[in-house]
């Protein structure tokens, strides 16, 4: 490929400026054939720093001239593809298989709290399902003794603009409609007007945090289940080990780790044991 030979107004070089700094500041890898991404979602940016050109715009960049400016092109570059309820196996795995076994554990005292942590969470229908799965599982089961107190939901992003969305707990009716069924709209979820609201017992029971996987987790401490889904196919294989060993050591001992219909046995079968289930696969941290 020479240089120019990229379609539109970025050339080759400064596609590789950016591809080279994308991956720096969030992990993401942009592909030569992805290159309109950059052009398409970092122009404005590049207007409104008064650069000409996006040659010229990188070194406004580099120069730091703008402090602000690497998260806003993390939040205009990210991919935030999400639905209520994204697939049927992990949900499922929960209700029928695991939650089962920890509500088991609490109710005899060997563990107080279930820690789960929604490591991409995007504008928030993962981490707001989980938390609507774990109080519907107790609900209908009648659990005595055992309440969304005993559950601490974590939740967390490299997009400053979608994690201020899920704070909200707010969704418009075409976000509402993908995956959410009537159950747990009717449940959960009061209409006002054009907006959905979801009940504040549930956004309450999460917290949220900017974060760059690329980052330390030791702060979080460990967690009991892991949901890191459609993320590691956006980074190269050196930084999906790094993540991989990272989501590890912050799982406890059989603790769950979900990655999406992306299976990567190769890169997790030194530390987890692979669990099949309804045409599909988690993982379980190995012991020791």
């Amino acid at each position: 490929m020479e240089l120019g030979s990229l379609q539109g107004s970025i050339n080759e070089y400064e596609f590789i400026l950016f591809k080279n700094y994308i991956a720096k500041i969030s992990g993401i890898i942009i592909q030569p054939e992805k290159a309109y991404l950059i052009e398409t979602r970092l122009s404005k940016l590049m207007l409104d720093a008064g650069a000409s050109s996006f040659e010229e715009f990188y070194d406004y960049i580099t120069s730091n001239s703008d402090p602000a400016m690497p998260q806003k092109i993390i939040d205009v570059i990210t991919i935030n593809e999400t639905m209520w309820f994204r697939d049927t196996m992990p949900w499922n795995v929960l209700e029928r298989v695991i939650l089962p076994a920890l509500v088991e554990n609490i109710l005899s005292n060997k563990k107080s709290k279930i820690r789960i942590w929604s490591a991409a969470v995007s504008s928030g229908q993962e981490i707001y399902s989980a938390v609507m799965c774990v109080d519907d599982y107790l609900n209908k089961n009648q659990i005595k003794g055992v309440d969304l107190s005993n559950f601490s939901f974590y939740a967390t992003d490299i997009s400053t603009r979608v994690l201020d969305i899920a704070k909200k707990g707010k969704y418009d009716k075409i976000s509402i409609m993908r995956g959410l069924n009537d159950y747990y709209r009717d449940k959960y979820f009061s209409n006002n007007g054009s907006v959905w609201e979801l009940d504040p017992r549930i956004v309450n029971a999460v917290k949220f945090e900017h974060f760059n996987l690329q980052g330390s987790y030791t702060h979080f401490g460990v967690f009991d289940i892991i949901f890191c889904r459609y993320v590691l196919i956006y980074f190269s294989d050196e930084l999906k080990k790094i993540i991989a060993a990272k989501m590890r050591d912050a799982l406890v001992d059989e603790g769950l780790l979900f990655t999406g219909n992306y299976v990567f046995y190769d890169l997790l079968k030194d530390d987890f044991d692979t669990k099949p289930y309804d045409n599909s696969t988690y993982f379980i941290k190995k012991r020791g």
